[in-house]
């Protein structure tokens, strides 16, 4: 499976993702600043079902290698892999079900493989957490991410990861 590719990641609203200075993942005021991420293999895929490990992804900085969005609890950082004290644990944290049309036609949505029924969402503040599904048109607004391939701004469409 060829996974890899550099993309950029918008909420519905249409704010891009970004990472502070203190590596905080969230979203900005508007659509710039959007950070480029490398959608790699799952680093945890062997945690994962055969039949899913085609939706499983990491996500790297692209300008720092072996850095990952990885959630510790419902918050989200871009850690290095290299600094960790459990590595397992790491690749863990750092692995997402990719999935398309969830909520709506064409947009994305990204699951822990480690939390059941859980999503990544925006809170009102623009950090982006782990939280439970709400069956609510908010939730699905907040949890629900376009995807664009970095080099043409077109939406990524790897049939092979998606």
């Amino acid at each position: 499976m060829n996974c890899a590719g550099l993309i950029q990641v918008y909420a519905k609203s249409g704010r891009a993702v970004k990472v502070s200075t203190s590596d905080e993942v969230s979203l900005s005021a508007d659509v710039q600043g959007a950070i480029t991420f490398m959608l790699v293999s799952c680093r945890s895929s062997s945690t994962v079902s055969l039949s899913l490990r085609a939706h499983c992804v990491s996500l790297m900085d692209a300008n720092r290698t072996d850095w990952y969005i990885r959630h510790r609890g419902s918050d989200f950082h871009v850690e290095s892999e290299n600094l960790t004290d459990d590595l397992p644990l790491f690749q863990l944290e750092s692995s997402f079900m990719l999935h398309v049309n969830t909520f709506y036609t064409g947009l994305y949505t990204l699951k822990p493989v480690n939390s059941d029924d859980q999503y990544i969402k925006s809170d009102a503040d623009g950090r982006l957490t782990v939280a439970r599904r709400s069956y609510t048109a908010d939730f699905y607004d907040t949890a629900s991410f376009r995807i664009h391939d970095y080099h043409s701004s077109s939406k990524y469409n790897h049939s092979s990861c998606l």
